[in-house]
């Protein structure tokens, strides 16, 4: 088996695995791939199996990627079926709850009782050599709720929210001009005081939220959100990321986003609604570790650092690339939100930096300017494919906050 290293880039493509009937597995030349699972990086050694590139499909560990997601997963032999229950309270099938089939008949999946239908075109399942069973990623992933990004060898499934409120074909006739701050994006009933703001119950009527302007949500506010999610995320953090264990939340980072955002003319309040998306409420149990001050995944592209990249001006004991590490490291946690900012600044106007501030973001010059003036221009460019990421800013945490004392 010969092994590839590969890298991803920042912007990843979601690239279709199609194409003709691939050849027997056991003929086709392999290629191990890395494999990220809602921001856990996995990679193959002797007791696990790596994701694998085979004729230009792409195929995962169907147990890796069940137990991942916290799902149940079971292999049942004789009837050569890997079954996966998403209900982690439901019963596991009794070995002969299916017909018997000769051993080399084809592997079937079943997931929450439904026989997986895999396009002929995605691959068909195989047990690997270690005795794992192989499946097409997208046979998988498109009935557990995931999205799946791809380019050079490194695949990432990424567990989708359940509950998005889809934006509507007229979002900027939904958006509330909360007092001026949406920066001329208006509508014809308008919000008759802050308390109005606070009580609305749809956070879909912010979707059209522009990046600049004046935060919405006080420091207090996100502060009393962050600590209101404290035992929750304990617990998860127990549950799925037990080697981690939990982190506390850093101190005065909200204050930090409203006061650096004023600075910028950013909305600080959404820019920490995003810091708690990206961080997982600050506890960097992905590539990015704690401790690097890095907020967003500013320079995070699956590459492991080498100390070469380009630091375009910035000064090193700001920001800085350590090799062997993941991401940007910023000398302070002022320096990593003043470059979360400063990046969100690049997407969102192409008026230069305010007079006085220093460059601390080394990634500014590589946004296209402007591109982005709404939260929801974000998906699909700084989150690939990004399918409700700006809404997943606005509704899922920033909004939580806003209507906290509310409920």
């Amino acid at each position: 088996m010969r092994k590839k290293k590969w890298l991803m880039t920042a912007a990843m493509a979601l690239c279709c695995m199609t194409g003709a009937m691939a050849m027997p597995v056991y003929a086709a030349e392999t290629t191990e791939l890395q494999l990220i699972i809602n921001d856990r990086l996995y990679l193959g050694s002797d007791e696990q199996v790596s994701a694998q590139l085979i004729d230009d499909r792409v195929y995962v560990p169907l147990r890796l990627v069940g137990e991942s997601l916290d799902h149940q997963v079971q292999w049942l032999g004789q009837s050569r079926m890997a079954c996966i229950l998403t209900d982690d309270t439901a019963s596991l099938y009794p070995e002969d709850a299916f017909p018997a089939v000769p051993e080399d008949a084809p592997i079937r999946v079943l997931i929450d009782g439904q026989v997986v239908e895999i396009d002929p075109d995605l691959g068909e399942a195989y047990m690997h050599e270690s005795g794992r069973t192989m499946v097409p990623v997208r046979a998988v992933t498109n009935n557990l709720n995931c999205d799946v990004d791809w380019q050079d060898g490194v695949v990432l499934v990424t567990e989708k929210p359940q509950e998005v409120i889809a934006p509507s074909e007229e979002r900027e006739d939904q958006v509330a001009n909360v007092t001026d701050r949406n920066q001329g994006v208006t509508t014809d009933r308008e919000p008759q005081s802050d308390s109005e703001v606070s009580n609305l119950e749809d956070p879909s009527v912010y979707y059209g939220l522009t990046i600049v302007g004046d935060s919405i949500a006080t420091a207090e506010q996100l502060t009393a959100y962050l600590y209101s999610k404290e035992d929750h995320i304990k617990s998860v953090m127990a549950k799925k990321y037990p080697d981690y264990g939990f982190i506390g939340f850093p101190e005065g980072i909200a204050e930090l986003y409203i006061e650096i955002g004023k600075k910028y003319n950013i909305r600080g309040d959404l820019a920490f609604a995003q810091a708690v998306k990206e961080t997982g409420y600050f506890q960097f149990y992905g590539i990015v570790r704690n401790g690097q001050n890095n907020f967003c995944g500013l320079g995070a592209t699956g590459k492991l650092n080498t100390g070469e990249e380009l630091q375009n001006g910035v000064d090193p004991e700001r920001a800085v690339y350590i090799p062997g590490t993941h991401g940007i490291t910023f000398g302070t946690m002022a320096d990593g939100v003043e470059a979360h900012i400063q990046h969100l600044y690049a997407y969102a106007t192409k008026d230069p930096l305010p007079e006085g501030v220093e460059l601390v973001d080394p990634r500014f010059k590589y946004v296209t300017r402007g591109i982005a003036p709404q939260w929801t221009g974000l998906n699909g460019r700084w989150a690939v494919p990004g399918n409700g990421y700006g809404e997943s800013i606005i509704g899922d945490y920033w909004f939580e906050a806003l209507i906290l004392e509310s409920n």
